[in-house]
């Protein structure tokens, strides 16, 4: 008996909680924030979201010796709020009426999942991975870099990668200017340190930007994640030798196939391949190399809604099929608008030139 489009629009639909949990969970960043408990899918007015920022102590404090001090109090001026937008994106896929017609039975139905949807799945993945990591993500251009030496547009405006290249900057991230000198928000700059080569101070380059980072925010604890591109990754493991802790991948994280990492303090470091030196995208030191701390419990992931209307909605919402006109096809779509942010620029560091043996 051959299989409908409904019916596969209908398995996909209930397939497709389990599909959005597998498409956060094979990228680190993604899938430590969601074990942090920092991912929102309530249902949002808007794809903007603004934030609280605070780099500072928000008040003051007063030392009482006679009872009759006056007790400073108010809003300090170190509070500020943020935003992200979530642009809307839509991966379309075709599936051929001939597969539909000729299909019988769970066997093929499977296949035909496995075949369209779960590769549709993969490939989106994989653009909001480069996306993420170098900013040149085909077709997604508005999700949110940490390349900070490029920019994306989530609504027609362009913004500032959030991650900086450099130890000083007066680029805006997140609506907010980045700290340089005497300008821009106290304390709104994330950590930078640069190798010369890893031989000659590779590690200790690392520990100054990870400890730099750690000491912000510390009840949030210290950088928990790093990932860095393939040569940075490499000669860190070559410099350590037989020194090298294993991140061993348990339970329902990614299978250590897709994700191998190795530990650098208290922090897991995994090689991640979307992360493309090669690309003019990055400053010239980090086109040598570039390695991403970050202190996962600072970061936030959401998503627009999570209901019955989830059409109209974006959380990797299903909407199809549409037969194609003229043709034996029917297109489905897949409907994501998320984003991502971090409320303590500080607390997240770039190392640049680890490429350099």
């Amino acid at each position: 008996m051959a299989i409908s489009p409904d019916v596969l629009a209908t398995a996909l639909n209930e397939l497709m909680p389990s599909y959005s949990e597998m498409f956060v969970k094979f990228h680190p960043l993604m899938e430590k924030v969601m074990t942090n408990g920092n991912m929102d899918r309530a249902a949002l007015k808007g794809p903007k979201r603004e934030f609280a920022v605070v780099t500072n102590g928000p008040g003051t404090v007063t030392q009482v010796t006679t009872g009759s001090e006056v007790i400073a109090g108010g809003r300090a001026q170190n509070a500020h709020r943020g935003n992200v937008v979530a642009p809307r994106l839509i991966y379309a896929f075709d599936v051929p009426g001939k597969d539909l017609a000729e299909a019988n039975g769970e066997m093929d139905l499977a296949r035909i999942l496995q075949h369209y949807p779960e590769l549709a799945l993969s490939d989106f993945h994989e653009r909001i991975s480069n996306q993420l990591g170098t900013g040149n993500g085909s077709g997604v251009g508005g999700f949110v870099t940490l390349n900070g030496n490029t920019t994306f547009s989530p609504d027609g405006t362009s913004r500032q990668g959030i991650l900086q290249q450099t130890a000083t900057s007066t680029n805006t991230v997140h609506g907010l200017v980045c700290e340089s000198g005497t300008s821009g928000i106290s304390g709104w700059q994330n950590q930078y340190q640069d190798i010369t080569s890893f031989a000659v101070n590779g590690r200790s380059q690392m520990r100054k930007a990870y400890f730099a980072a750690s000491r912000q925010g510390k009840t949030s604890g210290p950088v928990d994640l790093m990932i860095g591109d393939e040569s940075s990754y490499l000669n860190y493991i070559e410099d350590l030798d037989d020194q090298v802790r294993v991140v061993k991948v348990e339970g329902d994280k990614a299978p250590a196939l897709v994700r191998q990492g190795v530990k650098f303090l208290d922090a897991d470091f995994y090689l991640d391949d979307s992360i493309d030196t090669s690309s003019s995208l990055f400053s010239a030191a980090a086109q040598d190399g570039i390695i991403y701390g970050l202190k996962t419990p600072t970061w936030n992931l959401f998503t627009m809604g999570h209901d019955s209307s989830r059409e109209t909605k974006g959380d990797f919402a299903l909407r199809g099929p549409f037969r194609i006109p003229d043709q034996d096809i029917y297109r489905y779509e897949l409907v994501l608008m998320m984003g991502l942010h971090t409320t303590q620029l500080r607390s997240n560091f770039v190392v640049t030139g680890g490429g350099t043996p």
